[in-house]
């Protein structure tokens, strides 16, 4: 079985592995990990290989109002409370023997929690004002952000349901701890922009260089975010430093970054030289008097890295 997702980092490939032979069970599967890793892509990706012909169906727990939770979970029938003129199919009934994410589960009030485990243990649920149960057959996403391991310390989520959503518990990576995967996933992303735009587009190496070693807190969302910008607002087919829009007030994280990922301290030294000169919007002569190097040595680097 192919990995899910293309990736040339070494953990995150083994992730991509492993999801990738999960992808046709039944497993409930929960996706942890920050804003931007990809875990709504992951989830869909999952759907695709193993359940493309059924329903994938969304359920932002965050967004789920309290009093109307065992409408909009269980459906309910005409006549079931005041001004159910008509009945409604929960969410549960749509997502069918097709795949049920549940984005933001962490959201998910303490009575949710409760109803929610009872469906998956039952298997079954029953519309609001209906008669018969009706059978749950759906394979069950949930995601979350960080944090999962202090929720279930602190009881604000119920370790039996999670028990009950993590027959895999997975953490995406961060961007930060995929820099192999800056450049290309860029790249892609100025391919695609260049076709809808109908025209020819590309990143020059310093722009490729800045965006590796950028700290990403916003992750791919943030990245794609950045090069759909550049990319509209080029003005010629080569996207430099300039078009970036990067806020040079960030680049004091590329030295924890860098430490982060335990990066030879010469390879550093470009790297805060080269947003040094971002900041100085490519002004060598001013780049090199703030860093105390000769204009030689700056161009030098910039070549090299």
């Amino acid at each position: 079985m192919t990995a899910l997702f293309a990736t040339r980092n070494r953990a995150a490939a083994e992730l991509a592995r492993t999801l990738g032979r999960l992808a046709a069970t039944d497993l409930p599967l929960l996706l942890e990990g920050e804003t931007g890793t990809g875990k709504s892509f992951v989830a869909a990706r999952l759907h695709r290989r193993g359940r493309a012909t059924r329903p994938l169906v969304v359920l932002d727990c965050g967004a789920l109002p309290g009093g109307l939770l065992p409408s909009e979970l269980f459906g309910h029938r005409a006549g079931a409370f005041t001004d159910a003129t008509r009945s409604r199919v929960g969410f549960l009934e749509r997502a069918g023997a097709g795949t049920l994410v549940l984005d933001r589960v962490e959201s998910l009030a303490p009575e949710a929690q409760v109803a929610l485990l009872r469906v998956l243990e039952e298997r079954r649920f029953t519309p609001v004002g209906g008669a018969a149960a009706r059978p749950f057959r759906a394979r069950v996403i949930a995601l979350a952000g960080t944090g999962v391991a202090a929720q279930l310390e602190s009881g604000a989520l119920r370790r039996d349901l999670y028990h009950r959503l993590a027959g895999l518990h997975v953490e995406l990576p961060p961007l930060r701890r995929r820099p192999e995967d800056v450049v290309p996933f860029a790249r892609a992303a100025v391919r695609r922009l260049a076709r809808r735009l109908g025209g020819r587009l590309a990143l020059d190496g310093e722009a490729e260089a800045l965006l590796e070693v950028q700290p990403w807190p916003g992750n791919f969302r943030e990245l794609a975010a950045v090069v759909e910008r550049a990319c509209l607002l080029a003005t010629a087919a080569t996207i430099g430093v300039d078009a970036l829009g990067l806020d040079a007030a960030n680049w004091p994280a590329v030295a924890a970054l860098a430490a982060e990922r335990t990066l030879p301290l010469e390879r550093v030294t470009r790297l805060y030289a080269l947003a040094v000169l971002a900041g100085e919007r490519g002004n060598v002569s001013r780049a090199a008097r703030l860093l105390g190097v000769s204009r030689r040595t700056l161009i030098r680097w910039r070549q090299e890295s």
